[in-house]
């Protein structure tokens, strides 16, 4: 049955030592600036789904545009080849592999989303949560190790910030690397918060509190025409950071009741730019043994960093994580989904959950990859390269 969407819209105003989190206030200014309000309302509503999977999605964006637009924050191109056939990628940062490249700092804007549903429930970023401690999620995210530093025997260093030189160890911390102190960080903001009513959309009781439950190419596209218009109206969001809207276990339905839960994905579009931006949630609903707190923001910002829009292609791999046929692109958390790093624990006492992801010479055959210790992913789950899919 096809969907369609009415929408509504108004303005209102590992180990060793850690490094000092920043001040558990940030995410408390959210609160006290503006809120946009909207409405997403389903045509037909939607019901709770027999079963569930945890899944990771990306949507390219149009491909009719990306040769006429430029990242208006630092990327860099290259490309490697496999047998006769040469791939060009694009990640963010700078290239490990030229000698003396310069660090990268990259904006990421954090948009904190309350959403409301039609039984009652409410499901807020920024109000304390009694599944997480009493805690409100985007405090946690602010002091979780995708944001703070946290020493991985490396230096202090950011979660991702961190795997991108594991996965390129040869260049970034292997004896005479052509860069030895390396790195590609993030320095965030907080953004106004999106107040979203979802009508026609369910909940449903986990074993810690409810989840929500949205379909997904709806709400993509009522973010594009509908929610980035309105943070441009108010000077928040642009082409030089990535967007980041963090839900409160909120999930997607991919089209239809049977194909669920998104937990996060990736994407981008054209405006006033090469606009890129992700979506996660904060878990703690206990739905899943394989998902928890930090491990899908965790998995999607990796993801941005090697593949920011989607379309950086590799040889076909599959059969494994959440990939159950072929898959030909850069995804670096889609063939570990479900595998966590090692825990982190942060001084604000809280032990996180990252995911582990999978090194860039895992997708291209590199024999030896180029990787800490000669892995192909963070925590040595991969120790060769993707096998070939047919």
């Amino acid at each position: 049955m096809t969907r369609s969407v009415k929408c509504a819209v108004m303005i209102g105003i590992a180990c060793g030592a850690w490094a000092q989190a920043a001040s558990a206030s940030e995410p408390d200014r959210v609160s006290a600036r503006e809120e946009l309000k909207f409405t997403l309302s389903a045509e037909h509503p939607f019901e709770v789904p027999e079963e569930t999977a945890p899944m990771y999605g990306v949507l390219p964006g149009p491909e009719t545009e990306k040769a006429a637009l430029r990242f208006s924050f630092t990327t860099f191109t290259n490309f490697v080849n496999v047998g006769r056939k040469r791939y060009n990628f694009t990640m963010v940062g700078t290239d490990p592999s030229q000698r003396n490249a310069r660090n990268a700092v990259i904006p990421v804007l954090i948009i904190p989303v309350r959403a409301f549903f039609d039984d009652g429930t409410t499901l807020d970023a920024t109000a304390p949560d009694a599944c997480a401690g009493g805690v409100a999620p985007a405090t946690l995210v602010e002091q979780s190790p995708i944001l703070q530093g946290a020493d991985y025997g490396d230096g202090i260093r950011q979660y991702v910030e961190e795997f991108r030189r594991v996965e390129f160890w040869a260049f970034t911390g292997a004896p005479g690397g052509r860069n030895p102190n390396y790195s590609v960080s993030i320095a965030h903001s907080w953004g106004p918060t999106a107040v979203i009513t979802f009508h026609g959309f369910p909940t449903q009781a986990t074993p810690c509190g409810k989840r929500g439950l949205v379909d997904w190419k709806s709400w993509d596209a009522f973010v594009q025409h509908t929610v980035f218009p309105l943070l441009h109206g108010v000077g928040a969001g642009s082409p030089s950071a990535l967007v980041l809207f963090l839900f409160s276990n909120v999930e997607f339905y991919n089209s239809s009741q049977s194909n669920c839960c998104i937990l996060g994905y990736h994407s981008w579009f054209n405006f006033h730019g090469l606009q890129t931006y992700g979506v996660a949630e904060y878990d703690t609903n206990q739905k899943y043994n394989s998902v928890t707190d930090v491990s899908v923001l965790s998995h999607e910002i990796g993801e941005w960093y090697d593949d920011p829009q989607g379309t950086n292609a590799t040889p076909p791999w599959g059969h494994i994580g959440q990939v159950s046929g072929c898959q030909g692109n850069l995804e670096v958390g889609d063939p570990l989904s479900g595998h966590f790093f090692l825990p982190i624990t942060m001084p604000n006492g809280v032990t996180y959950n990252p995911q582990e992801l999978a090194f860039f010479s895992w997708f291209f055959d590199e024999i030896p990859s180029l990787g800490f210790n000669g892995w192909y992913s963070g925590l040595g789950t991969f120790r060769s390269p993707a096998a070939p899919c047919h």
